[in-house]
């Protein structure tokens, strides 16, 4: 849940402290869900290329930290014969991210544990991982979305450690331990309780795996059922209509183009589509995706 944390001594801006605990998710495989949901066929090509114009809207403030002193336990609801269960229990390390904005809210990054993936705070220390992943394919390439590169990855991880407001993780195999490709909770604003999921790329090898599925279930679970958002949003390249197809398939629901909402690498200025799941969607998203990732699971 948002919370608001008063900073008694001056903490230099962006600064890091290891510490205090983790959130530890959990889940049990569900079978026999039978809940329909949101698909991409209910929105056609031309009904998002047509669609509604939205103003750009300015990035928002930042979030704050669940109390270190405290840990609790907390089940998630049984829709379905004991589908997930979420455990928040104490580790021994988190990083806290000091932000400028929002009253001098602070933001606990947590760790995530699914079946096929971690997501855990993004390091200085995963360079050379996020190199080895994003070389798969040379993703670093690709001119729709932002991975890192060899010429780029220092930028690219100074403007993930710096964006006020943002919690950049790491997506780490289960199997094999290694680093598949990155995410964010970004545009987090702890007054109207919003945040968006964004930044996401997994190696080559990693992607039409179930994996995506999984790392959007867990973030969509967080911030709903622990940091009590009432809106989440996704923004993606009008051109993109890999990344369109997915987000539609996770649940979220089209809202607009965002004219010239930013301008890539090559001075392109890019159209953006926004899609967003509200709270009093997430229990009917949340059965989707559990649908989903039961049949990845089963494969």
């Amino acid at each position: 849940m948002f919370k608001t944390n008063k900073l008694i001594n001056k903490i230099s801006l962006h600064s890091f402290i290891l510490p205090t605990h983790v959130k530890r998710l959990s889940m049990i495989k569900s079978e026999g869900i039978t809940h329909r949901f949101f698909n991409s066929s209910n929105i056609s090509n031309s009904a998002i290329n047509n669609s509604t114009i939205l103003s750009p809207t300015p990035p928002p403030p930042p979030p704050p930290p669940p109390s270190s002193s405290s840990t609790t336990t907390t089940t998630s609801t049984n829709f379905i014969n004991n589908i997930q269960n979420i455990n928040t229990t104490k580790v021994e390390k988190q990083q806290i991210l000091i932000t400028p904005n929002d009253d001098n809210k602070i933001l606990n990054i947590p760790t995530l544990i699914g079946n096929l993936v971690t997501l855990r705070p993004l390091s200085r220390n995963d360079r050379e991982g996020l190199l080895e992943a994003s070389k798969e394919g040379e993703l670093h390439s690709f001119k729709l979305t932002i991975v890192p590169g060899p010429n780029t990855i220092d930028k690219y991880l100074d403007v993930a450690f710096t964006t006020p407001s943002t919690m950049p993780f790491a997506i780490i195999n289960n199997k094999t331990g290694s680093i598949i490709g990155t995410t964010r909770y970004w545009k987090v604003d702890t007054n109207n309780r919003k945040l968006e999921i964004g930044h996401t790329w997994l190696s080559l090898l990693s992607q039409k795996t179930g994996i995506n599925t999984e790392c959007k279930y867990l973030l969509l679970k967080y911030a709903f059922e622990e940091m009590n958002s009432v809106r989440v949003q996704f923004t993606t390249d009008q051109l993109n209509e890999k990344s369109r197809n997915a987000i539609l398939r996770v649940g979220a629901k089209f809202e607009g183009v965002v004219r010239h909402e930013r301008i890539m690498p090559d001075g392109r200025k890019r159209n953006s589509l926004r899609f967003s799941i509200i709270d009093s969607e997430w229990d009917s998203v949340k059965l989707n995706l559990e649908k989903m990732m039961n049949k990845n699971y089963h494969k």
